[in-house]
């Protein structure tokens, strides 16, 4: 594996971690601590906070917004050229 994709599994990891303690916090509201927490249920639920927290909505986005996004996104080195 190469340093890009480690970076990006180790990414992919702490959002998930992340979204697993924000999926559990429903069992902790007053209404809800009383219910068994159900664990497949639980990271199901995570998975949607990913793709929802960290998908790009570009809809309602300013240009500065997509090209910042694109960047992002690229993996292209920039170099200046000096022309005559």
């Amino acid at each position: 594996m190469n340093k890009k994709e480690e970076h990006e599994r180790r990414k992919d990891e702490r959002r998930m971690n992340f979204a697993r303690q924000e999926a559990a916090k429903a069992w902790c509201a007053e209404k809800t601590r009383d219910k068994t927490m159900d664990a497949e249920l639980a990271e199901e639920f995570a998975k949607i906070l990913v793709d929802h927290m960290y998908a790009p909505h570009l809809g309602c986005a300013t240009t500065g917004e997509i090209i910042e996004e694109l960047k992002g996104r690229s993996d292209l080195d920039y170099k200046t050229i000096e022309h005559d």
